[in-house]
């Protein structure tokens, strides 16, 4: 099985629903078919074509010997408007069903994947042949076990690590010796410290953790000291926290 088609296939399950209603609009899978046949099945009648197809997969930065990354989906919109048009009767035209496509599956999660719209741009190959390429990504889902969280339950706010800097922290005691140097008599309060700057879909004040609230990372939970949000305007924010650990005895 391959895990690009499988994504394929939930995105056309996807727009299948949304255009359940709509007479002539026909959803197929480019490795589920012969796509050729399905092409020239289409232009000899009324209605539209949309195929779904995985275009190619870039490996995301920084996950170390994993191949995981955001995988490119695109969607060909393809009419006849010799036969769809000609009766005069409104129906689905390549801009109205990818304009519907991209606003059905922009910032939609399917199959553990959030989809991103990117763009659509005409692709006409003759006067009988229209086409229409609309182009998503589809963002690499994230790893509980590898990102940072914090809150409880429902209202869980998980953010991906871009940047991270640990350092050991604790309190060294000395005393004078009787040569008149320092002598080192143990440490006390010995813990880990962090800083991490990460990534969360969330433009909302109040979803930052409270000072002195926990968090975790990595398998150790941590006291927030200081957290800060930056937001953008593709409803992506990005979060600054510190914080520490309680346990005296790592």
């Amino acid at each position: 099985m391959s895990r690009q088609v499988d994504i394929c296939r939930a995105v056309a399950d996807a727009l299948q629903e949304t255009f359940s209603g709509v007479l002539g609009v026909t959803v197929v899978v480019e490795d589920s078919c012969n796509p050729s046949e399905e092409h020239q099945k289409a232009l000899g009648k009324f209605g539209v074509l949309v195929v779904v197809a995985a275009s190619g997969h870039r490996r995301k930065p920084g996950t170390g010997a994993s191949t995981a990354g955001d995988l490119a989906i695109d969607l060909t919109v393809i009419e006849n408007p010799k036969h769809n048009r000609k009766s005069g009767v409104p129906g689905p035209t390549i801009t109205s069903v990818a304009e519907q496509a991209k606003d059905a599956l922009h910032w939609r999660t399917i199959d553990g994947r959030r989809l991103v719209y990117v763009e659509m741009q005409r692709a006409d190959a003759a006067d009988d042949d229209y086409r229409m390429a609309v182009s998503f990504v589809a963002v690499l889902a994230l790893d509980p076990k590898s990102a940072v969280s914090w809150g409880i339950g429902d209202a869980t706010i998980l953010g991906e690590v871009t940047r991270k800097k640990v350092a050991r922290g604790g309190v060294n005691n000395y005393e004078p010796g009787r040569n008149g140097n320092a002598q080192w008599l143990g440490t006390r309060d010995r813990h880990w410290k962090i800083d991490l700057t990460c990534t969360v879909t969330t433009q909302s004040e109040d979803d930052l953790p409270d000072i002195g609230t926990e968090f975790a990372y990595g398998g150790r939970t941590y006291r927030v000291d200081t957290a800060e949000m930056d937001a953008d305007a593709e409803d992506t924010s990005t979060v600054h926290l510190t914080g520490r650990t309680m346990n005296t005895n790592d």
